[in-house]
């Protein structure tokens, strides 16, 4: 296995040639301008989003560029979610600068992405926002068409608080000089402990619009000091700039025209601080008014100049073009060119590195197929040869069983033919035997005949004559008594002689019979 390694190693390091390609690759982005840094697929959106927004603060033309060269690169690719979150931010730039068409664009380009997302959520503050557009451009019938359907969807949803879309509806009915339709809706917001601060920031800035419309200026003072507070624990610029703008209305239709110019000239520095078109159209407006009352020919021609500017810029459609077109503060036609020739570049690298990665890649995974296949019949070499091992022993070993089986076999066949033999010869030595019994059965009744009658006749004689000997009165043998006497013991040993014989012929017959 140890050489297995070095074969591994060996198909690894195209892999690290490869990454190597990668951070040169990456290195090649870093020594960009800020203007050429693209969005890799697998980045968070929100977090390079919130980057561009940043941007946004010190140079809406940079945000601008940024944000359509990343909308373009998203439409090349299949992330529709990270889409629909740019073109929203898009469309929130462009709300910015004032150019409401193309917001509108962008919104409900990002409306339809959302709804195929069923983003609720997105969806409903798409329409909230298309809404509050449509206000912008005072196609109130829209605006209202918008809202309203944002609202609905936001009742159907609990998670969500109606809370913001409430206030925008309460600022179309004051658009509207709809006032109590107004206060109603502002009202049922206000009323919530738990609003929050940006919330009570525009019902304030309402309120305070519809009590200077129904000429309670100090009720509308009130309100509009009151927002103030509010967008500034939020910190919310844009919403503090409209109300100084309000607060310079409301004191100037009571004659403090030096307190008025005072809250319009903090408004126009904080709107140029964070390039609002539109808000600074209002100032423009608000000032062109209080210098018709208290200023002179040449100031009233300055802020109208100001104001004619500005307003060419959002609402004249061949300016509208060139801002759409993101020429904005530079040159756009020379930063695109160098843009486009900076991109070629990077793509002709990146083609060239993506073919010779895909050969490595190749090349590589032809390496560690043929690795894996020189170890796995290496292997399967190794486990042959062990199969081929233990056959040969399992060989051996049957055969020796072989031999003790055909040693035994050959025992067994010398014993048969022993049982063989003997079952041939069986038959006439069970006659033989028969007969030999026969016999000493003939013998045993002889002998009992001879034990009966033979051997005991001589006996009784024999104590007969004995008798007859012992009644004798003078103590004398009779010669006739010993003659028979002498006679039945010759017959007794004749009889003795013959059991002998008997007995001699069993034990010869028993003696066979072992054999």
């Amino acid at each position: 296995m140890k050489h297995h390694y070095k074969y591994v190693l060996l198909a690894l390091f195209p892999l690290l040639f490869v990454t190597d390609l990668k951070a040169l690759q990456n290195n090649s982005y870093e020594e960009n301008d800020i203007n050429l840094i693209a969005y890799e697929t697998g980045d968070s959106i929100d977090l390079y989003l919130d980057e561009i927004n940043d941007l946004y603060q010190s140079s809406p033309s940079e945000a601008l560029y940024l944000i359509n060269n990343l909308e373009s690169q998203l439409r090349n690719s299949d992330d529709k979610k990270a889409l629909a979150y740019t073109l929203k931010r898009k469309a929130a730039f462009y709300w910015l600068q004032g150019i409401y068409d193309a917001a509108l664009k962008a919104y409900f380009e990002a409306l339809s992405l959302f709804e195929a997302q069923n983003n609720t959520t997105e969806v409903i503050k798409m329409l909230n926002n298309i809404g509050e557009t449509y206000k912008k451009q005072k196609d109130y019938s829209q605006s209202a068409k918008f809202i309203s359907e944002a609202l609905d969807k936001v009742q159907e949803n609990d998670s969500l608080s109606p809370e913001l879309i409430l206030v925008n509806l309460g600022q179309l009915f004051m658009l509207k000089e709809n006032y109590d339709s107004a206060n109603y809706y502002l009202n049922r917001v206000l009323n919530k402990p738990d609003a929050k601060s940006r919330t009570l920031g525009f019902i304030h800035l309402y309120k305070g619009i519809i009590n200077r419309e129904l000429n309670s200026i100090d009720s509308s003072i009130y309100y509009l000091e009151k927002s103030r507070t509010y967008w500034a624990d939020s910190d919310y610029k844009r919403g503090m700039i409209e109300s100084e703008i309000e607060l310079a209305n409301a004191y100037i239709i009571t004659g403090k025209s030096q307190l008025a110019n005072q809250y319009l000239e903090t408004a126009e520095r904080e709107a140029l601080t964070i390039n609002t078109l539109d808000l600074l159209l209002r100032i423009y407006q608000t000032k062109i008014d209080l210098k018709g009352i208290i200023g002179t020919k040449d100031s009233l021609v300055y802020y109208f100049d100001k104001y004619l500017k500005i307003k060419d810029s959002i609402y004249n459609a061949e300016s509208r073009a060139e801002i759409n077109e993101l020429s904005i503060q530079y040159n756009l036609a020379e930063k695109e060119n160098e843009s486009y020739r900076l991109a070629l570049e990077q793509a002709e690298l990146a083609n060239e590195i993506e073919f010779r990665t895909q050969m490595i890649i190749f090349i590589s995974l032809i390496l560690i197929v043929s690795i894996i296949l020189i170890i796995y019949l290496r292997n399967n070499r190794n486990q042959l040869r062990e199969a081929h091992i233990l056959l040969k022993k399992q060989k051996e070993e049957i055969e020796d069983k072989q031999k003790k089986l055909s040693s035994k076999s050959l025992a067994l066949a010398k014993v048969n033919s022993e049982l063989n033999k003997l079952n041939s010869t069986l038959e006439s030595r069970v006659i033989e035997r028969t007969k030999k019994l026969n016999e000493r059965n003939r013998q045993i009744a002889e002998f009992t005949y001879y034990n009966s009658h033979k051997l005991r006749a001589p006996v009784a004689n024999v104590l007969g004559l004995i008798n007859v000997m012992e009644l004798s009165k003078d103590g004398k043998i009779d010669p006739t008594v010993l003659k028979h006497l002498k006679t039945c013991a010759k017959e007794l040993d004749k009889v003795i002689f013959n059991l002998k014989n008997l007995l001699d012929l069993d034990e010869e017959i028993d003696g066979q019979s072992n054999q």
